[in-house]
């Protein structure tokens, strides 16, 4: 019995680590990341691992300077709005608006 607890203890400890760990890595790969596909793909995975405003709005803001860096101005406004949505910035609303004008 003692052995059972102490397997399932030991199993869930392993398992919250590594989702952490895999949370911690989209983080990582959303700020980091050179290649615009895996940027996207993590800051994704990250946008649904956090329900915190200056998060999301950092998260959100990655995303859309990702998108905008692939062409895809539509994709971008959406991340771009969802990041003043989570936290209004004036900064991050003049990038926004300095992609409305390019187009």
């Amino acid at each position: 019995m003692r052995r059972t607890i102490i397997s399932v203890v030991a199993l869930t400890l392993i398992a919250i680590t590594t989702a952490s760990e895999a949370s911690a890595d989209a983080f990582g790969q959303c700020a980091h990341q050179r290649d615009l596909e895996k940027k996207i793909a993590s800051c994704i995975k990250a946008s649904k691992s956090t329900s915190y405003p200056w998060i999301l709005q950092w998260v959100y803001r990655e995303l859309a300077r990702a998108h905008r860096e692939r062409g895809e101005i539509q994709n971008a406004i959406t991340s771009y709005t969802q990041s003043l949505a989570a936290e209004e910035r004036d900064w991050v609303r003049r990038e926004m608006e300095e992609l409305l004008l390019t187009q």
